[in-house]
């Protein structure tokens, strides 16, 4: 039996700080992210889940006048008395302003600013709440049902729709979407093709054009097809794996849901700009990984932050090459 002295035991505690100092020194990048996990563990989940929800409503909020005031207003009562983030009253002003402007634009509103409303509705009542722990299970079960309702019914509905297995609502985008002529050229579809698919579309539409059989052979390119097909079905099976491993409500499967989350996340909003949707699905895996994988809501931290770059003028950068 061997005994140790007391300057033993505290040489042999402090080797493994001095062991972090110096991978620190070697790598000041490992030190700084490991900060920023600290920081972002210690931060309240509501209040980070609600500071990232207010920066939502104010950058990609509604495009309509009332929200974009009232947002506004919240943002600056918050910059003045932050305290006021945790008031209910502070949310449901935010939350009935999304509402009324649903209820005026009930067919035209996408389908994230349906999402948006009902989150607002979330954070709010969660805000009713004294107890902490009954304010973060509100937040927590709220987010894994509308991930897994989202993810596993827009599954359903592409899977069910011929158009779409067979990949022509995406070669469609690639052909008529401006927002998806950039990614097309970066794959080597030639900005003729979409240009021809277009007058043949107008001609078809013109009052005057006659049309036997009211149909039109498109002009198409083999490149955007297969490309298509690609994103028909590397779409479809993430959106179906990220839904069914968070339906399962395991430590091992929620982690894996979260790392393909964040890389639908880092991949979709690049070609496709809904950057609203893309930060909503952002706070909603925040939310359910802050306290259980606190380096991967870092990750979620930093996507936030890719989003934002992701508006830079690419498109337009590719397009003049």
């Amino acid at each position: 039996m061997t005994s140790r002295t007391g300057n033993d035991a505290a040489v042999s505690a402090a080797e493994p700080h001095a062991s972090s100092l110096r991978s620190a020194e070697r790598f000041p990048g490992v030190s700084q992210f490991r900060a920023l996990v600290e920081f972002t563990h210690g931060l309240d989940l509501l209040q980070a889940v609600s500071v990232l929800t207010l920066v939502l409503a104010v950058i990609f909020g509604f495009e309509h006048w009332l929200f974009e005031t009232v947002a506004r207003i919240c943002f600056l009562i918050f910059a003045l008395h932050p305290r006021s983030l945790r008031r209910a009253e502070f949310w449901l002003a935010l939350s009935l302003a999304g509402t009324i402007i649903i209820v005026l634009d009930w067919e035209g509103a996408d389908n994230h600013k349906y999402l948006l409303a009902y989150w607002l509705w979330v954070v709010f009542i969660a805000h009713l709440f004294a107890q902490p722990t009954h304010q973060q299970r509100m937040v927590r079960f709220n987010a894994r049902f509308f991930l897994c309702f989202i993810f596993l019914a827009a599954s359903a509905q592409k899977i069910s729709s011929p158009a779409y297995r067979s990949g022509e609502m995406f070669e469609h985008y690639l052909y008529v979407d401006s927002r998806f002529t950039a990614f097309g050229k970066l794959m080597g579809i030639s900005p003729e093709v979409p240009d021809a698919v277009k007058k043949r579309i107008a001609l078809l539409r013109s009052p005057f054009a006659q049309v036997e059989g009211n149909e039109l052979e498109i002009p198409g390119s083999d490149r955007a097809r297969v490309a298509a097909l690609v994103l028909t079905w590397w779409d479809v099976s993430l959106q179906l794996l990220i839904g069914s491993l968070l339906l399962i409500r395991r430590p091992v499967t929620d982690k894996f849901a979260h790392i393909l989350l964040l890389f639908f996340i880092l991949t979709t909003y690049l070609p496709a700009p809904v950057f609203g949707f893309g930060w909503i699905l952002g706070i909603m895996g925040f939310t359910l990984a802050k306290e259980r994988f606190p380096r991967i809501a870092v990750v979620y931290m930093i996507c936030f932050g890719m989003i934002l770059l992701y508006q830079v003028p690419w498109r337009e950068w590719v397009l003049a090459m």
